[in-house]
């Protein structure tokens, strides 16, 4: 009996993280106070993230109020919380998670600077209820006049 409950808090604790960690990651940013409410209209979030200057090299500070609707609007532009950089913005999307009853969200952070435009990303996946959470920054890339992201 002893050993069926330490499987069953090792398969909870497993499934408090709903995908492997990935391989490269630059920073996590993280996210407070997140919570949704739902209408016949469709269901938006709200949560507060944030992230110190130099978080990955040459990117700024953000502090930040999003609000992404789930599946039904692509991404959304995040609220500043005080004063952001010049070209920074941070934008949330709400798409559909691997399971039911968890919640998926990425989030963006883009700079603009001229002709360049720098964008770090990550996503987290996580159970409905949650308030707290991070988003582990796996992708960083920079964009130059006359290149693409792909």
């Amino acid at each position: 009996m002893r050993t069926s409950i330490i499987a069953a808090i090792a398969a909870f604790v497993a499934s408090a993280t709903v995908a492997a960690a990935p391989s490269n990651v630059y920073a996590s940013w993280p996210a407070t106070d997140f919570g949704e409410g739902c209408s016949p209209g469709g269901c938006i979030a709200s949560f507060n993230i944030s992230a110190w200057d130099g978080y990955v090299q040459g990117m700024p500070a953000f502090d930040v109020v999003c609000h992404p609707v789930y599946i039904q609007s692509g991404w959304r532009e995040c609220e500043p919380v005080g004063e952001q950089a010049a070209g920074s913005v941070v934008e949330a999307i709400w798409t559909e998670a691997s399971q039911r009853e968890y919640i998926r969200i990425s989030v963006a952070h883009i700079l603009t600077e001229g002709e360049k435009s720098t964008n770090a990303s990550g996503w987290v996946e996580f159970a409905s209820g949650t308030t707290d959470f991070e988003i582990l920054v796996t992708s960083v890339f920079t964009l130059l006049p006359g290149t693409t992201s792909e």
